[in-house]
């Protein structure tokens, strides 16, 4: 395999080149090309061309997102290289995860939605909850950070960082409805309400998302949001970005007759949240930036305890509440032409409660401190070095000191290589650390006994990662390639063992490498093209056992490819088709099978003046292809069409 990857990483830029030599005169043109290029924010938290950044960047933007079909943010993330993603909400809303996962969470990613991150340390530091933050309408671009990023963003970018950007109010006026309907119980309704403008902007959007689950798994989902969100500019060169938003889960867990502590029921998640963002402009080359966030997740989980015994029968409550505030101070600055840097700190604390995973009635609390900096140096007119690092120190893990480096060599103006490495942290959530699980009645009393008891004392998890990176842009051609060779190193792995009660240990230790690429090829105006491809290589040096080791080992396809191909005609009339392919992953609750994905999906749209209004009617099929198991063995992913209505006044 190591050789393929040499070979592919080789041949790459040769065919490229030659392209750039040999190609006719087509798609856009080179000047239009290049402004069109996306400028990312959330890779060193400076604003930076894809070819500048210190990694490798996906950008998923409203208009792909849309045309995807897909119905909230998870099943887009699919098509991203070295992702893995599920729909249930078995243990969790429906979730990503990048380049592998050793248990039902999903939580070596940091997932930030308009920089407000989603973290969930009840569910094991899963963003669950928060991936549904926001409806597809609101979405303005997706940016994925293929790679460790602790540097910029702490303990939680441990693999990566997703950040979600919501639509900017002062680019929307009116209202906007629309809807999905179809097979599988679909039925989404979502409306939007824009106003104001110049110095004053608001949005409000609300919506319902519904359906009847995947096959195999017990009763209907329903997410309900609605979120709010207002610019306003305050004089002295000051503007407020204030949000504010709630989001309700309803969905069924659990297996009908099950005596095993899991029997089927309807379970609640909610989360509630406010956020504001001061950016002070000090001059065009300096600005600095105060945010501040409160974020409230609840579960209520009520059940009746079917494990035969003196508890059978009895009501067991497993609630819990959780209260997240942030706030952080941001210094930007472009001191020459040739050097920027960003700095700043964050101030964090996260408090639990919940009596049945902590055995107590009182609040379990973890507070951050964080300083952090990033510099780029423009070291010549072809390099680049981009130098961070952030020092963490928190209550349940120490102080930890997690660095970046990277050098862009620009080997022509379209061509880049991208060579770093980089050190970053895990530590372990308030669950992993302090987890006391038994269940008591409705009334608080009747404890069982401990399913998980936790004795503490973890060290954070540690990657170090090593990459090269190539970019490569085609004006001629409309193409932007990019390719990614890594090896990330894990040390201190935590999982839980197989004991009575169960204890979580840092009992890991294991390897990543392979190679990722990504092309975007926008050949006309009206067409786009997408097409991903992955090798994955994971091997356990440590493990628990070796049940523990095979989900590790195959938590991540050795071979997975995306396609997605879109096309609008002049008519109006768009067609959308994608393709997916995953071979052989351990999914959950499997410790010895090996499964693949196989997706394609189908969307024919069309876009119409109705009444002098902007109108869209869609078709949608989702998997033509056979049912596969989505996330557990248990459960199938079936053949689904839907229909949709979309207005804008």
């Amino acid at each position: 395999m190591q050789k393929k990857l040499i070979s592919l990483m080789v041949l790459w830029p040769i065919s490229m080149l030659h392209a750039q030599i040999a190609s006719p005169e087509v798609g856009l043109g080179e000047q239009e090309y290049w402004a069109e290029m996306p400028i990312v924010l959330s890779v060193s938290r400076l604003a930076q061309r894809l070819d500048e950044t210190p990694g490798a960047v996906t950008v998923l933007d409203r208009n792909f997102i849309r045309m995807s079909g897909a119905r909230d943010v998870v099943d887009v993330l699919r098509l991203v290289p070295g992702f893995q993603t599920t729909t249930s909400f078995e243990t969790d809303a429906p979730m990503a995860t990048y380049h592998g996962r050793t248990d039902d969470w999903a939580n070596r990613i940091q997932v930030l939605v308009d920089g407000r991150s989603v973290y969930a340390g009840h569910l094991q530091g899963s963003a669950g909850m928060g991936w549904q933050t926001l409806a597809i309408e609101d979405i303005e671009r997706i940016e994925v950070l293929r790679g460790s990023n602790s540097a910029a963003y702490g303990a939680r970018a441990f693999l990566g960082v997703v950040n979600i950007v919501s639509r900017d109010v002062r680019e929307l006026s009116g209202p906007v409805v629309y809807a999905n309907i179809g097979e599988n119980g679909i039925k989404d309704t979502g409306a939007r309400l824009s106003w104001g403008q110049g110095s004053e902007a608001q949005r409000l959007s609300v919506d319902k998302r519904g359906d009847y689950g995947l096959r195999g798994a017990y009763g209907a989902n329903q997410i309900d949001r609605v979120n709010y969100a207002a610019h306003l500019m305050l004089g002295g060169g000051n503007e407020l970005l204030f949000r504010a938003g709630a989001l309700d889960i309803n969905a069924g867990r659990g297996v009908v007759g099950d005596i095993e502590g899991n029997s089927a029921h309807m379970r609640y998640l909610g989360s509630r949240y406010i956020q504001a963002d001061i950016r002070n402009s000090l001059g065009e080359d300096h600005d600095v930036l105060l945010s501040a966030s409160h974020t409230e997740h609840s579960v209520v989980d009520s059940f009746p305890y079917q494990t035969p015994g003196p508890y059978f029968g009895a009501g067991i409550s497993a609630n819990s509440s959780e209260y997240n505030d942030a706030i952080s101070l941001q210094d930007t600055r472009q001191h020459t032409d040739f050097f920027r840097t960003v700095w700043g700190v964050e101030a964090r604390r996260e408090r639990l409660a919940s009596t049945s995973s902590f055995d107590t009635v009182g609040q379990v609390s973890t507070d951050f401190i964080r300083l952090f900096g990033n510099t780029e140096l423009r070291l010549s007119k072809d390099w680049i070095l981009n130098a961070g690092a952030m020092a963490e120190r928190s209550s349940i893990a120490g102080f930890t000191l997690a660095p970046r480096l990277m050098l862009n060599w620009h080997l022509t103006e379209r061509q880049t290589w991208r060579m770093g490495l980089s050190t970053a942290y895990r530590p372990p959530s308030a669950y992993e650390n302090y987890a006391a699980t038994r269940y008591y009645d409705v009334n608080g009393g009747n404890p069982t006994q401990y399913y998980v008891k936790s004795n503490g004392g973890l060290r954070p998890e540690r990657v170090e990662s090593r990459e090269l990176g190539y970019l490569v842009n085609v004006p001629e051609l409309g193409m932007t390639g990019d390719v990614r060779v890594f090896k990330e190193r894990i040390v201190d792995g935590i999982a839980h063992n197989n004991a009575s009660p169960q204890d979580y240990l840092n009992s890991e230790d294991f390897e990543i490498n392979g190679l990722e690429h990504q092309v975007a090829w926008k050949p006309a105006n009206a067409t786009r093209v997408f097409f991903s491809q992955t090798w994955t290589d994971i091997k356990a040096t440590r493990s628990i056992d070796d049940a523990t080791a095979f989900r590790t080992n195959q938590s991540a396809p050795k071979y997975a490819a995306s396609l997605a191909f879109m096309h609008t005609f002049k008519t109006g009339t768009s067609v959308t088709l994608m393709h997916q392919r995953a071979e052989e992953t351990a999914l959950m609750a499997s410790n010895r099978e090996l499964f693949s994905v196989g997706r394609t999906d189908l969307r024919l749209a069309h876009r119409m003046k109705l009444e002098g209004h902007g109108t869209e009617f869609a078709l949608t099929l989702q998997n033509a292809d056979v049912p596969y198991r989505d996330g557990n063995r248990k459960f199938f992913f079936d053949q689904r069409l839907f229909v949709s209505v979309r207005y804008e006044h």
